[in-house]
């Protein structure tokens, strides 16, 4: 993938990222997250802090991984099954295990902990086939290996 492609790739993903992160978190779960103001979560009465700057910072490290890791493994099927499977793989290693440790350490409602789950995994499909479209790799012949012991 050319070097202007991956750079179009990262940024589209990127600004999908914001997007469902901001639709997600700032509209569909903000009532949840409501009572966990100032205790679990910063509260941002006063404006936002300068922590509120690692956010965009999170997403774009989040997809460029996403898009040089896309660039480099061979996945069989059609670009949108390609892209789904690494929606999957993305939220595999990023968005479940993110919000299963926190809900494993923090006192976080089991209704919204699913939640936040599925909605995730909505995410990282979409930011998945994006990545899958956006860059049009071709598909790559997956060959299995013999071992040889």
């Amino acid at each position: 993938m050319s070097a202007a492609r991956t750079a179009a790739t990262v940024f589209v993903a990127f600004l999908l990222s914001n997007l469902f992160a901001v639709v997600i978190h700032g509209f569909i779960l903000a009532a949840d997250y409501e009572p966990y103001r100032g205790t679990l979560l910063r509260d941002f009465a006063g404006g936002p802090g300068w922590q509120a700057l690692l956010l965009p910072v999170a997403h774009l490290c989040f997809v460029s991984a996403l898009v040089w890791i896309y660039s480099r493994m061979s996945l069989d099927g059609s670009l949108i099954v390609r892209g789904l499977k690494l929606g999957l793989i993305a939220w595999l290693v990023g968005q479940a295990p993110l919000w299963l440790i926190w809900y494993s350490e923090q006192p976080w409602p089991d209704s919204l902990i699913i939640k936040q789950l599925g909605l995730e995994l909505l995410s990282s499909l979409a930011i998945g086939l994006t990545i899958a479209v956006v860059s049009q790799l071709p598909a790559r012949q997956v060959v299995s290996r013999a071992v040889t012991v």
